[in-house]
């Protein structure tokens, strides 16, 4: 699927005729953007409206979220440690390390 074209309705899509059948239907998509090495990466989502009529698919985004990690070692290695230990503290508070080392113990729960 490419994006051959926008205007206020929304962006317009080329695709094979049988991938997308007619009408409309809530959508979403996924782009992405890798550099080299995975230093520096981006993200973007979008849910929307599709309609397809006679051939032509219009998609219409309303919501978007999305991220970018600049292409910096130094910053992606600190970032992603920092997000590492938090989510390790926040699984240590909840339980969730001891259920997993129950779990490789072999026990299970409530036994």
């Amino acid at each position: 699927m490419t994006v051959t074209g926008h205007d206020e309705t929304g962006l317009r899509l080329g695709a094979p005729p049988e991938l997308l059948p007619p009408g409309g239907r809530r959508a979403g998509f996924l782009a992405h953007a890798f550099r080299p090495q995975c230093v520096g990466v981006g993200m973007r989502t979008a849910t929307g409206w599709l309609t397809v009529d006679d051939g032509e698919a219009v998609y219409a985004p309303h919501t978007s979220v999305g991220m970018a990690a600049p292409p910096s070692r130094t910053v992606m290695t600190v970032a992603n440690g920092l997000l590492a230990k938090h989510g390790l503290r926040r699984a240590r508070r909840n339980g969730t390390t001891a259920h997993l080392h129950s779990l490789a113990a072999g026990v299970r729960p409530g036994a």
